[in-house]
């Protein structure tokens, strides 16, 4: 019986690099990636592991939405280049390379110059938080518009306007986390 760990962690689309750090650290200790999907934890990722020997092994995240019929052929341009794909997640495809199968520097990164990392950054701007940030500043209006429509007190709006503002705070954080950590990956890579 194949031994399996779950675990739940927070992890937004900004931090990609950091996630192929942990799932190397992971399989180092003997435990190799099979599955990330959502928890039942809204701000938690799942993350299940299989217990495998420890190994170095390279993880790379690569964020690029396509057409089913594109599909194929993008699989097949990271095997033929020596990666493992494991799964997809929150439009992300996930991928492992053991160290002994790198034979320069280059190779342990899927995107080994700033261009091509460059245009990942870019991809998930425009894909998926410009999308959410349209979403979040149209619910401002409504927001402020329950807020000041209340001519009247009473519990029920109280506790909406209340739930409402704390969800709105707790979304403008992360979103303005996630484009803070997005454009100093930008710079970063801009300047090289």
């Amino acid at each position: 019986m194949m031994e399996k760990k779950v675990v739940y962690r927070i992890a937004t689309i900004a931090d990609y690099d950091r996630e192929a750090l942990y799932l190397r650290k992971m399989h180092a200790e003997g435990w190799k990636l099979r599955k990330v999907s959502y928890s039942i934890l809204l701000f938690a990722v799942k993350y299940t592991f299989e217990k495998c020997r420890p190994e170095q092994v390279s993880y790379q995240l690569d964020f690029y939405p396509m057409k089913k019929s594109e599909r194929g052929s993008y699989l097949q341009l990271f095997k033929d280049c020596g990666w493992e794909h494991i799964t997809d997640f929150n439009g992300f495809s996930y991928f492992r390379k053991l160290h002994s199968g790198i034979e320069s520097d280059a190779e342990f990164e899927i995107y080994n110059d700033a261009a091509g990392k460059l245009a990942m950054v870019k991809r998930i701007l425009t894909r998926r938080m410009f999308p959410i940030l349209l979403l979040f500043l149209a619910l401002l209006p409504v927001f402020s518009k329950l807020v000041s429509g209340a001519s009247s007190f009473s519990w029920e709006m109280f506790l909406i306007v209340i739930i409402d503002g704390v969800l709105l705070i707790v979304h403008a954080i992360q979103i303005s986390y996630i484009f803070w950590r997005l454009s100093q990956k930008w710079k970063e890579l801009s300047n090289k």
